[in-house]
């Protein structure tokens, strides 16, 4: 198996999301729905080629695996959604946080973070309870470090927060 940073699929997807998330459209407070599906549409079919790049998986495992991971996959983006209001929310607000709206944004950031990692955590449990423990590790493996790429590129991507002064 090769390293995650030597995989050719994940050097094109991290173009892919590089691109995505500094594009104009992702911090401008008036992206629609068709533009969010067609960020996401596009993170789905790359993140798949990478997923199934880095899995082993066998022939017996693969049909009910990828069964899995598309279940997974559309929860996982109902909440990116609500990442994405959330962090376009927080652009808009840049230059006027106020005590209030910043424990209000940073509640509704903290329980999105322990939604995706509630979800996370029950799809490798149902991937490990009906393929094999080793696919549910890589598949937890490789979503939490696709997962952390796109958090990565967010933050260095956003203002850092100021003070309503």
């Amino acid at each position: 198996m090769q390293k995650l940073y030597q995989t050719p699929f994940l050097l094109h997807f991290f173009l892919v999301v590089f691109f995505v998330f500094t594009s104009g459209s992702f911090l401008n407070a008036q992206s629609n729905e068709d533009e969010l599906q067609f960020m996401q549409s596009i993170y789905g079919m790359e993140k798949r080629d990478v997923v199934e790049e880095f899995l082993e998986l066998s022939d017996t495992e693969t049909s009910e695996f990828w069964r899995l991971y598309d279940e997974y996959e559309a929860k996982r983006k109902e909440l990116g959604k609500k990442r994405f209001e959330l962090v376009n929310k927080y652009v808009d607000q840049y230059g006027k946080v106020s005590s209030v709206n910043a424990d209000t944004f940073m509640k509704e950031a903290i329980q999105l973070r322990n939604k995706n990692n509630s979800l996370l955590d029950s799809y490798y449990k149902k991937i490990k309870s009906r393929t094999d423990p080793v696919v549910a590790m890589q598949f937890y493996q490789i979503e939490r470090y696709l997962s952390d790429l796109i958090r990565i590129e967010i933050l260095e991507e956003i203002y850092t927060t100021k003070t309503n002064n």
